[in-house]
C-alpha cells in the first residue's frame, strides 16, 4: 500500500468542489491520482462565504472532507500520511498584529492577507450578520477576503483527528523556488510555477499544465495549488523550512539551497 500526501486549496465560491490533490510516491516521482475522473466519489460543494458563518455548515464540510479522503485511500488502495492545507491554521493571537508566520511571510517580501484573532472574527461576523440583515448583496459583504479562513480553521481541526496536518503557502513555496514573478493566472506563469516543482517531483514528464485537469477539481491555478500543497506535504520535516514558529504558528516551504533547485 502506498503512503499518500494531500494537498487542500481552501475554497468558498458558491457551487465550487474543494480543490484537493492526493499524490504519492513511486521510483522517486511525485505522481497525483486521477481523481477527476471518479464520477462516484466527490470532494464536498462550498455554498459561498455566507455559509462560514454557520458553524453546523463548518463541521458537516469538515466531516464530507475527511469522509472523501477516507473514500479515497479505500478505492486507491493507499494510506493518507500527511496533508497540507493552503490557509491558516488557527487566529491569530489576541492584541497581535500579525501571526508569527505572516510576519516571517513579511520579511521575505510575500504579501498575505491578515488572520483576525477569534475575538476579532466576532466582530467580523456580527458585521457581515448586520450587512445581511439591512438587505446588503452577498457581493459586497464586508471582510470577504478573511471569512474563507474560518473554513481553514474547520479543516485543520477536524482532519487532525485522523492525520497529520500542516499549514502551507503556495505563494510562498514559488517564491523559494524563485519563480514568484509571473502569476499563475497566466499561462506562462502556470508553466514556469509547475516545472520549477517538476525539477523535484519529476511529475509531470514532459512538462504540460493540462496534465493537472484530471488530477483536482477546479481551474488549472487551483489544480496547480493543490499539487503544491501536496508537495511539501510529501517533504520529511528535514526537507522542510519553517516559516514563522513552532510548532503550530508556521507556514511550511521546501527548503532550498539559495541560487540552485537542489535540497539541503
Amino acid at each position: 500500500m502506498h503512503k499518500a500526501f494531500v494537498g487542500i486549496d481552501v475554497a468558498c465560491s458558491k457551487r465550487k468542489r474543494l480543490p484537493v490533490n492526493i499524490s504519492f510516491l513511486e521510483s522517486g516521482r511525485l505522481i497525483p491520482l486521477p481523481l477527476r475522473t471518479l464520477n462516484t466519489v466527490l470532494p464536498p460543494k462550498s455554498e459561498g462565504n455566507v455559509r462560514t458563518l454557520d458553524e453546523d455548515w463548518l463541521e458537516r464540510f469538515s466531516t464530507e472532507t475527511a469522509c472523501y479522503l477516507h473514500k479515497l485511500e479505500h478505492y486507491f488502495h493507499v494510506c493518507v500520511k500527511r496533508i497540507a492545507i493552503d490557509a491558516p491554521s488557527a487566529p491569530k493571537s489576541d492584541g497581535k498584529d500579525r501571526r508569527q508566520a505572516e510576519l516571517a511571510l513579511d520579511a521575505r517580501g510575500i504579501s498575505c492577507f491578515t488572520t483576525p484573532s477569534r475575538e476579532e472574527f466576532v466582530r467580523i461576523k456580527k458585521k457581515v450578520s448586520d450587512h445581511l440583515d439591512r438587505g446588503g448583496a452577498e457581493m459586497n459583504m464586508p471582510h470577504a477576503n478573511q471569512l474563507w479562513m474560518l473554513l481553514g480553521f474547520a479543516l485543520f481541526q477536524h482532519l487532525r483527528r485522523y492525520w497529520e496536518v500542516i499549514e502551507v503557502f503556495p505563494q510562498a513555496t514559488v517564491t523559494v523556488l524563485g519563480v514568484s514573478a509571473s502569476h499563475k493566472s497566466n499561462p506562462y506563469g502556470l508553466q514556469s510555477q509547475l516545472a520549477a516543482a517538476a525539477s523535484f517531483t519529476g511529475w509531470p514528464d514532459p512538462i504540460n499544465p493540462s496534465e493537472l485537469r484530471n488530477t483536482c477539481y477546479g481551474k488549472l491555478d487551483d489544480c496547480l495549488d493543490a499539487y503544491l500543497a501536496a508537495w511539501v506535504a510529501s517533504l520529511d520535516e528535514t526537507y522542510r523550512e519553517p516559516f514563522g514558529v513552532l510548532p503550530d504558528d508556521v507556514i511550511w516551504v521546501p527548503r532550498i539551497k539559495r541560487g540552485s533547485l537542489t535540497l539541503v
